[in-house]
């Protein structure tokens, strides 16, 4: 089943691997060097071998270039990514505003499945390993209760109740809009705690269009990440 979560890339640093070769050159260089004649896959693969190869440390150059994504996904999984917010800007869609789509859910104008995260069916385990199953018939009766909260949420509207009041009446799992801007370093510790085997699946779910993003942008510096770091939970020094 397709995910209902996207992933699209708003802005980005230009040739950012040329951009880390430049910090890293100008780190032991005697002249003033701020640009350089090189490509942006030698750049990258230089940038691999003495950055990051042996698990040297020295991430400061990957600081430069900066990527902005626009994602969707449900609120709760957005709020695991907004707690790593150190070096991070997020803009997330306010329920004090838009929450028009939530009256339509309520009015049957929109399907609940456009507004509101259902996780699909199948065999899922907790955070200290135990497996469950989730069920269709499980999938449905949380749907219901996403029905039923858009019905609250649209009856405290049409009494005149503000939106941030009446947003309280929702469940969690509404979708929602967000742009995130980071820089390369704090977007590669994001894939090192959001795709390892243990991270809630949703979260696993989001991050895996987020880093065929940072492939297409850095690919010589994701080749290696993806090697030496992908799933291993290490975090970037």
């Amino acid at each position: 089943m397709p995910s209902p979560f996207r992933v699209e890339r708003v802005a980005a640093t230009e040739c950012p691997q040329q951009l880390i070769y430049i910090a890293l050159h100008n780190d032991y260089a005697e002249d003033f060097t701020p640009s350089t004649t090189l490509g942006e896959d030698r750049c990258g693969e230089i940038a691999v071998d003495r950055l990051l190869r042996g698990n040297r440390g020295h991430y400061g150059p990957l600081e430069h270039p900066s990527l902005t994504l626009a994602l969707k996904a449900d609120h709760n999984t957005l709020m695991q990514l907004r707690t790593h917010r150190v070096g991070i800007t997020f803009d997330l869609q306010s329920m004090r505003y838009s929450g028009r789509r939530v009256e339509k859910v309520a009015l049957g104008e929109l399907p609940v499945d456009d507004v509101f995260y259902v996780r699909p069916p199948g065999s899922y385990r907790d955070r200290q390993g135990t497996a469950y199953d989730w069920s269709q018939d499980d999938a449905e009766l949380f749907r219901a209760m996403a029905l039923s909260s858009a019905i609250d949420y649209a009856t405290l509207r049409e009494r005149g109740v503000a939106e941030e009041h009446a947003r309280m009446a929702l469940i969690t799992s509404y979708f929602q809009n967000a742009i995130i801007s980071a820089n390369l370093r704090t977007w590669l510790h994001l894939l090192d705690i959001r795709l390892k085997s243990d991270a809630q699946s949703e979260i696993r779910a989001l991050m895996d269009p987020v880093s065929r993003e940072v492939q297409r942008w850095v690919p010589e510096i994701y080749g290696w990440w993806s090697e030496h770091r992908r799933g291993k939970a290490l975090l970037a020094p």
